[in-house]
């Protein structure tokens, strides 16, 4: 049964109407007799099923109404209208009730007997809604009507919020972006890309969720505009706003979640003002404007539809700018329709967001919409017998009142429940191996928004020129275009010289990388190149060539490193590397090559210290289990002292010595020797969500703090000079607090177990600072530690914590508040014999300028303040 089911659905995909017949006949013709009668049951239920609806909705001036909601009346069943006002939903035969609503106009049900014929049109002329006068009874406290509406839905949040416990569904969603206007480069790098549509994309998923958090989707079917081989990149589970919530943070748009204009505090961020009420099927619908008690606040713009009694969401159709705090975007409207799902239970029906851009020379827009059908609810309560309540002085029902149980459950929910937690893993979006296989008579098909006809030109085209695109010929002329030097690669960004066809790219250094100056080399020549071979997933393997020549101390210096891809599932890699080079003593390079050149030329301060290193290296990566990564790593070193050749600087100053002052050993001289290394370095994610596509998995922030464990070993064999051995546990976590902002927590604990025989090399090193320029990377940074003075061999604390207040105490600021500035709080504590109690306190102000940040610190030791400074950076 199963398999003639899914022959009679690739036929149906593959074939049009008119031909599917005759090799309908054809099968059977080489059937038994016996399953002839079950197979055309089957074919004939199929074809019947798949009645497509067609129609255009106008207004009464005849304008077309794009995006107008469009379902199945007593159904999920549904869809919205294009971008042209044409809608299509695919129906049974027999009589329906369709229904179409817009926000501003009045809600029109129409009937229509849907046939077998291959056309079947409905069209509406939707009519501006007509709003009227509800008394709605008032408190002597509460005067307006609209404020007591709200305080009603208010005090229904929660529960609406935890009516469902489980629900399935499936949802269609498309995705446009188009691209209006573009700069030809940026810091040097060739835009490629061409203006009108970028990105089109559909997809259908299976949602599952169970309370309170648990989400999975499993997308089935994907397809991408001019990529036959892509996947869509549409998450139903990241449209899922839910004003049930008394905020809702969206990654990458705001840094401050969204405020609920229901939220438990709306009041005091927004004001509202009754429009009128609707009435629909003998619901009043109460349309309310949401105001903004101040522009910057995180707050939503325009119109929530509340009905009366349940208090329930019945739409929303609200709008966020720049001026509330998102990111990268002009604006975002927001389009939310609830719809009955069975246990008085509305979800929504269909969402839409649309958004506009323009930033760094870009300027665009797009839309994103949901479509949701075919919902499986199971509620968190059971009501045998409606209670009451008094809210009007008309009607007085209320079939949705709290319960005095929350745990009392439907009927017999609790021996065959929708979901359970078994139903569930850690990959939040599940990505099916045949997802993008899908054809164009499939899409024909299932496919409930039609397309217009900019977007079926898209396809169009992008998918016959597919093949062109990926020629050698094309590629070439591309590659011609993007390979000619520009004046920002010498300085701001690294030139590559693409062979797109191959996918392989080589890599230059940039003037500002490679022109160094230092006390041990003089001038020095750095040219580290890339060779990169990518695939359709990323890099495939990389080769890393560096040469490097001092021009005081006339020596040349050379390596190769480099990595391959094992399994990007597992992100399995092996990596390794060989050579003669000048090093740090602090292989996380505390003060960049950039900075140490201009204060030793420039102001005469001998910052950095180094040393050179023959070596050879060689690891091995890959995550064991969902959320634990080993990294392993073995190295053979001949370890060199460097000194001073050059005491040049502008200045005219006495440069110190390229000598380690350290509170343990005082002078760090060493001679040559040889260290033989073994390095094991374990990280755990625990409850790692992520992402599993075919070809890849994208791992998701967790909310649970992250942990590390590090192995160092000295090995005294192979004529190995060092001896001991490190441990260290560190840990980072991120905690959002509301509005209050985000905080960041780092650092690590550690010992040396063994310390007979090692090196300054050896030590356990911290991120100093002593230029007023922050390290652009890098993590658990101090701003105005010694670098290398408190190096340790022996126990040490490190701690780290900063919190972003984001806009939180500007934005309540007149006239400072247009500027979106941040401010930052830091707090960096370092705890070893020598250093004693270390303490930097800091505070800050970041965007400035949408990118600075400028934070002053002062220091303290043992209870004792050293010293303060300003320090700038990036801060975005």
């Amino acid at each position: 049964m199963i398999t003639l089911q899914v022959i009679t659905i690739r036929l149906t995909n593959i074939y049009p109407k008119k031909i599917y017949f005759n090799k309908r006949i054809t099968l059977i013709k080489h059937l038994q007799p016996g399953i002839l009668f079950i197979l055309l049951a089957l074919l004939n239920y199929n074809a019947i099923c798949q009645i497509s609806l067609r129609g255009t909705i106008t207004n009464d001036a005849g304008e077309l109404m794009p995006f107008a909601t469009v379902y199945e009346d007593g159904t999920t069943n549904g869809t919205t209208s294009n971008a042209h006002g044409i809608y299509q939903l695919l129906l049974t035969p027999g009589r329906h009730q369709i229904v179409v609503q817009h926000v501003g106009y009045a809600r029109q049900t129409k009937e229509i007997i849907v046939t077998e014929k291959e056309s079947n049109q409905l069209d509406f002329k939707l009519q501006p809604e007509t709003l009227v006068l509800k008394e709605v009874v008032v408190s002597a406290n509460e005067q307006d009507q609209a404020r007591v509406i709200i305080r009603n839905a208010i005090r229904k949040r929660k529960y609406y919020r935890d009516e469902v416990a489980a629900y399935t569904c499936e949802v269609y969603v498309k995705g446009l972006q188009r691209l209006d206007k573009k700069p030809s480069s940026l810091l040097g790098a060739t835009i490629t890309v061409d203006t009108g549509i970028v990105y089109l994309s559909e997809s259908i998923s299976k949602l599952k969720y169970l309370h309170p958090d648990q989400i999975n989707e499993t997308i089935i079917s994907s397809k991408v505009s001019g990529n036959s081989n892509g996947f869509s990149y549409n998450q139903a589970s990241e449209m899922m706003i839910n004003l049930y919530e008394n905020s809702y943070f969206v990654e990458g748009l705001s840094e401050r979640p969204l405020i609920s204009p229901i939220a438990s505090n709306a009041f005091l961020y927004y004001d509202y003002k009754m429009a009128g009420t609707l009435v629909e099927d003998s619901l009043f619908i109460h349309k309310i404007r949401l105001i903004p008690k101040r522009k910057t606040d995180p707050v939503f713009s325009g119109y929530i539809y509340i009905i009366e009694n349940s208090w329930r969401i019945h739409s929303v159709d609200v709008s966020l700018y720049r001026s509330n705090g998102i990111e990268f975007l002009d604006s975002l409207h927001v389009n939310q329709v609830f719809a009955p799902v069975g246990y008085n239970i509305w979800m929504p029906i269909s969402q839409r967001f649309t958004f506009k851009f323009n930033a760094f020379g870009f300027e665009g827009s797009g839309h994103f919409t949901g479509i949701y059908k075919n919902y499986k609810v199971q509620p968190n309560y059971w009501f045998p017998t409606p209670q009451k309540t008094t809210t009007s002085k008309k009607s007085k029902s209320n079939n949705a009142a709290k319960p005095t149980n929350k745990k009392t459950a439907i009927k017999d929910a609790d021996k065959d429940p929708l979901l359970t937690k078994k139903d569930f893993s850690n990959a939040l979006v599940t990505v099916e191996e045949d997802a993008n296989e899908k054809d164009s008579m499939y899409w024909a098909s299932v496919r409930p928004i039609p397309l217009t006809r900019v977007e079926i030109k898209d396809y169009a085209i992008k998918d016959s020129i597919r093949i062109i695109k990926e020629s050698k010929p094309y590629n070439d002329s591309i590659d011609h275009h993007r390979n000619k030097l520009k004046l920002g690669n010498l300085f701001f960004s690294h030139y590559t010289h693409f062979n797109s066809f191959d996918k392989r790219y080589l890599t230059f250094p940039n003037l500002r990388d490679g022109i160094q100056y230092n006390t041990v080399e003089g001038v020095v020549a750095n040219m580290q190149f890339h060779w990169q071979q990518r695939d359709k997933i990323g890099m495939r393997y990389r080769i890393s060539p560096a040469i490097r020549y001092g021009f005081s101390n006339h020596r040349l210096q050379a390596r190769i490193e480099g990595a391959y891809r094992l399994n990007p599932k597992a992100r399995e890699y092996i990596f390794g590397g060989f050579g003669r080079y000048v090093y740090q003593f602090n292989e996380q390079q505390p003060i960049g090559p950039l900075a140490n050149s201009f204060f030793t030329l420039v102001h005469g301060k001998n910052y950095g210290r180094f040393y050179q290193k023959a070596y050879f290296t060689a690891g091995y990566q890959k995550e064991l289990i969902n959320g634990l990564t080993l990294k392993t790593r073995v190295a053979y070193e001949n370890r060199q002292q460097m000194n001073n050749v050059t005491t040049y600087n502008f200045a005219g100053n006495q440069l110190s010595p390229n000598v380690i002052q350290n509170a343990e050993i005082g002078a760090a001289t060493f001679p040559t020797h040889q260290a033989l290394l073994l390095v094991l370095d374990l990280n755990m994610k625990f409850d790692q969500k992520y992402i599993d596509r075919p070809d890849r998995k994208i791992t998701l922030p967790s909310k649970y703090p992250e942990l590390s464990i590090y192995y160092k070993k000295g090995i005294p064999a192979l004529g190995s000079d060092i001896n001991y051995d490190l441990l260290r546990i560190g840990t980072k976590y991120n905690k959002r607090f509301g509005q209050l902002g985000e905080s960041q927590i780092s650092g690590f604990a550690g010992a040396f177990i063994n310390s007979k025989k090692m090196y300054i090399q050896d030590f356990q090193h911290f991120n100093g600072n002593h230029v007023y320029v922050r390290k652009m990377n890098g993590e658990n940074l101090f701003m105005l530690l010694n670098y290398y003075t408190y190096s340790t061999k022996s126990r040490f604390l490190e701690l780290h914590y900063e919190h972003h207040f984001n806009e939180f105490i500007f934005n309540k600021i007149p006239l400072i508040r247009r500027l979106n500035l941040q401010a930052v709080g830091s707090l960096n504590y370092l705890s070893t014999p020598a250093a004693g109690q270390y303490i930097e306190l800091g505070g800050g102000i970041e965007h400035i300028f949408k990118f600075l940040r400028l934070d002053y610190y002062s220091s303290f030791q043992n209870g004792h303040h050293q010293m303060s400074g300003l320090r700038a950076g990036l801060g975005f």
